[in-house]
């Protein structure tokens, strides 16, 4: 009788503290999910056993998503993170949120390397050598990655694989730059990743094709294009040199355009000095920044009419806490009526 009354008192236990739990500490929200009611229109699933490693499924097809990422000092990225801190801005219009997911699942990097003979001026060509290293130095055992030359013609000489060991052992200095050829290649790579979270890190110090138009294969419009159309993060990283006087336009183009990519794609633009150190500090921060996103959704109100519409999203850092750093891409486009 003693023992069916501790029974009865535990079971009483139990479903208090699961009904109590707030649906903040949810890990994913989404449309058509679970059966747990709703709370100011998002869909909450039943508390789970131990965290699903799949986003919830998407049932509304005109759900905007977007790739988010938030980071503190040193870029370290944030877990944990609540879905009532994020707002999302359409036009400067905040949207009610459908969709939240936080997203640790591996990833798939491709490094595009600049080994033309621009890298040889002042010998930075040796900052490529360990730079794939360093990003990849706490990866997951699943993450994989592939490498991208780009001297003369765009050359996959890593495949797909998840070894760091397989990294090229050296880069020799050769030919001319085929840098909007080699991020297209990368992009167009990356579609068969194995991985579902796809980034490109692309280290450069620009010049593409060193101003020569008639070997150019990819332009500035088709290179932005193809990105858009990708759900692939671009991150450019451009060693700062002295620049001949007869490039300094070019080059100067070349990280206009390149940050102009990060920033439809949700990546970001990095400019670092010519050291091996601090390209490879670099890389590092960029692989700590991604460990964590966050994916968030919402339904647009307004009608369907193919056009651009710019996309903001910020945090609440908590109480006392210093101000997060927070980027996705700058927009979207909707879909034709």
């Amino acid at each position: 009788m003693l023992f069916r009354s501790f029974s009865l008192f535990l079971l009483i236990l139990i479903t208090l503290t699961l009904s109590g739990r707030p649906a903040s500490q949810q890990r994913g929200v989404g449309p058509g999910v679970g059966a747990a009611g709703a709370r100011g229109g998002v869909t909450l699933p039943d508390p789970p056993s131990a965290p699903s490693t799949q986003p919830p499924a998407l049932t509304d097809l005109d759900t905007v998503l977007l790739n988010v990422s938030v980071t503190s000092s040193g870029n370290n990225a944030v877990p944990g993170i609540a879905l009532d801190r994020f707002h999302v801005f359409e036009d400067g219009v905040e949207q009610k949120l459908t969709y939240f997911w936080e997203d640790s699942r591996p990833m798939t990097v491709g490094f595009i390397f600049d080994d033309s003979m621009r890298m040889d001026i002042n010998d930075k060509v040796y900052v490529l050598k360990d730079a794939a290293q360093a990003f990849l130095r706490e990866k997951n055992p699943r993450d994989e990655y592939f490498v991208v030359r780009m001297a003369d013609l765009p050359d996959v000489v890593t495949s797909f694989t998840t070894d760091p060991k397989n990294l090229p052992k050296q880069y020799k200095a050769s030919g001319e730059t085929a840098l909007y050829d080699a991020v297209y290649v990368g992009l167009a790579v990356i579609k068969e990743a194995a991985n579902p979270r796809k980034f490109l890190v692309v280290l450069t110090s620009g010049g593409d094709r060193c101003c020569s138009l008639n070997n150019k294969r990819t332009t500035e419009d088709m290179l932005k294009s193809f990105a858009l159309k990708n759900t692939t993060e671009v991150y450019p990283v451009m060693v700062a040199d002295q620049i001949e006087d007869e490039e300094s336009e070019f080059v100067h183009r070349d990280g206009v355009v390149l940050d102009d990519v990060a920033t439809m794609t949700g990546g970001r633009m990095y400019i670092v000095p010519n050291a091996p150190r601090t390209v490879e500090a670099q890389m590092a921060e960029i692989a700590r920044g991604l460990k964590t996103q966050y994916i968030v959704g919402f339904k647009s109100p307004r009608l369907p009419d193919g056009k651009r519409r710019g996309v903001k999203v910020k945090v609440d850092s908590p109480d006392g806490s210093p101000k997060l750093s927070v980027w996705t891409k700058a927009g979207y486009y909707a879909r034709e009526r």
